[in-house]
């Protein structure tokens, strides 16, 4: 059963949104601030059972590419995309998977999801996978490798 009109007004309301009260922090429970730009903030994602997962988090709180007016919705899709070129530098996966859902957490953000070698490719796309908390060292070697990529994306 979908989320009571109650939930569903909680969850979708600025005021108490997780994305708006924290990505743009360096870092948080989830992932750790890579990149900003005008419409998005560039994040990656601590569970790294997929090396190079990271999130593309829109900065206006919107729900919905629907209420993305054109301007917006290139802005979006280019951040994105440079995410996806920046992975791509970074950790080297065979494909990358793009996924905008929202319906845990209706903020409008895309997970750019990288497919490696090892992973199957008949297993279906699990953002839960792992998870995989890196050592700090390691954590912080992705984060600049994923900066420098973004950085050689532009």
């Amino acid at each position: 059963m979908w989320w009571t009109d109650e939930e569903w007004a909680e969850l979708v309301d600025p005021e108490l949104c997780g994305m708006c009260a924290d990505a743009h922090l360096p870092e948080n429970e989830h992932s750790i601030l890579v990149a900003s730009t005008d419409a998005t903030r560039i994040r990656l994602v601590r569970n790294q059972a997929h090396p190079g997962y990271t999130v593309v988090i829109l900065r206006e709180h919107l729900t919905d590419l629907g209420q993305l007016d054109a301007a917006q919705l290139s802005a979006f899709w280019r951040d994105v995309q440079r995410a996806g070129r920046a992975v791509d530098t970074a950790f080297d996966p065979r494909k990358i998977n793009y996924l905008v859902m929202g319906h845990r957490a209706p903020h409008l953000h895309c997970h750019v999801f990288p497919q490696h070698v090892a992973d199957d490719p008949l297993q279906n796309v699990d953002i839960s996978d792992g998870p995989l908390y890196l050592p700090d060292a390691e954590l912080d070697a992705s984060v600049s490798a994923l900066r420098r990529g973004w950085q050689a994306s532009a």
